[in-house]
């Protein structure tokens, strides 16, 4: 046996984590979550009433597909199946407008979307509460 040659040494090699190839294991994966996100269906396109609005921040969506809350890069979407009720705050001297989703479930989601004006989010409420009526009947009646 040659010298240079330690038994076992591939073994030891084998065993030991190769940098290359836990790179490589990890691109695999994040292509792997890549195409997962790319077979999922997008959202479809609202027929009816859409209700929108957002600051620097956070973000309200209201459409045939459910709610969408957004912060910063955080996204929750709630089918209409999956939510029990939905809550609007508007405090008295205060431009926020808070949203919040309860789940069949029994847990609550809120998100806070602050008005340029403070009359605005006393509109927006209202707007809301319009469009929330037109969902919210629309399952009523389909049961």
């Amino acid at each position: 046996m040659p010298a240079d040659v330690v038994p076992g040494a591939d073994a030891v090699a084998a065993s030991e984590p190769n940098p290359e190839t836990e790179a490589e294991a990890e691109a695999e994966t994040e292509a792997e979550a890549e195409a997962a996100v790319a077979d999922e269906e997008p959202r479809p396109v609202a027929d009816g009433p859409v209700f929108e609005v957002s600051d620097r921040r956070s973000s309200i969506t209201v459409d045939s597909s459910g709610v969408t809350f957004r912060l910063d890069d955080e996204t929750a979407e709630f089918d209409w199946s999956e939510i029990g009720a939905v809550e609007t705050d508007t405090p008295r001297f205060d431009r926020r407008l808070t949203v919040r989703v309860y789940t069949t479930n029994r847990r609550s989601y809120h998100v806070h979307v602050e008005a340029p004006k403070r009359n605005l989010r006393r509109q927006w409420a209202t707007e809301l509460d319009t469009v929330l009526d037109s969902y919210f009947e629309d399952t009523d009646t389909a049961h």
